[in-house]
């Protein structure tokens, strides 16, 4: 999912093999005492193409049945070979203990190309909610960074992040950027904080307010299964058609 934890992503696993290469670590960054975020490039290529919501497979060196795991991509297409995952640890999994107690800076992974249809229309001309929780916000960022950049985001778009702590806030100055440049509803909602002054509770009953007047809107979901299931009921209990809401699990 974005670049998460060990999460599956609501793709088809069946279908074309992929081949992987050789992704190297340039930079890791403790963003919170659980989630870090690798800073990848891939050796002997000019760019590593994608595009804004997709996410690449990591194979990993652990002795399990299965091997790969799916990260979306936390970083906006650019043009050039680099990139970032936003990866929450999983207490009991293999493949981020070894991420998170192994991995260094040069580091080589084995990866693969971008993979995905979770991605934004070519240009937005209908208004947008995204409501993630976690590492869930990955993709969202990378979708922001890159729609903003190339202006092909021409509606209001809202972002509901549920978090427990404001120090659980990820890519907070990047989205209160966007507030400031673009418009961005910024919703940061905290669940366990008492002193927070902003948005409370569970992230369902502000967004819920939000759209109380049931405007068209298309949403995008990405966060636990349970977060997702729950949403998912309440835009469709709202009116909402299941077709314009979009999501990424995260397992």
């Amino acid at each position: 999912m974005s670049s998460l934890v060990e999460n599956i992503q609501v793709e088809p696993r069946k279908g074309p093999k992929y081949l992987f290469f050789d992704v190297e670590v340039t930079r890791i960054v403790d963003a919170t005492p659980t989630v870090k975020l690798f800073d990848l490039r891939v050796p002997g290529r000019e760019a590593y193409n994608f595009q804004a919501g997709q996410f690449i497979q990591i194979d990993f060196p652990i002795n399990a049945k299965v091997t790969r795991r799916s990260y979306s991509i936390a970083s906006a297409p650019d043009s050039g070979n680099s990139f970032q995952l936003c990866v929450g640890r999983v207490p009991d999994g293999l493949a981020t203990r070894y991420l998170f107690e192994d991995v260094k800076v040069g580091s080589i992974l084995k990866g693969s190309d971008a993979i995905g249809r979770f991605v934004l229309p070519d240009v937005v001309e209908k208004e947008t909610c995204f409501i993630s929780t976690g590492v869930g916000i990955a993709p969202f960022r990378s979708m922001l960074m890159d729609g903003y950049a190339r202006g092909t985001i021409k509606a209001p778009v809202s972002l509901f992040f549920g978090n427990r702590y404001e120090s659980d806030i990820l890519y907070r100055e990047d989205f209160e950027k966007m507030r400031h440049d673009h418009g961005l509803h910024f919703y940061p909602v905290l669940s366990r904080q008492q002193d927070w002054h902003g948005p409370q509770g569970h992230v369902h009953v502000h967004y819920t307010k939000f759209f109380a007047d049931k405007r068209p809107c298309t949403f995008f979901l990405c966060g636990w299964r349970a977060m997702l299931d729950d949403a998912r009921h309440h835009l469709t209990e709202m009116g909402y058609d299941r077709k314009d809401v979009k999501i990424e699990l995260y397992d």
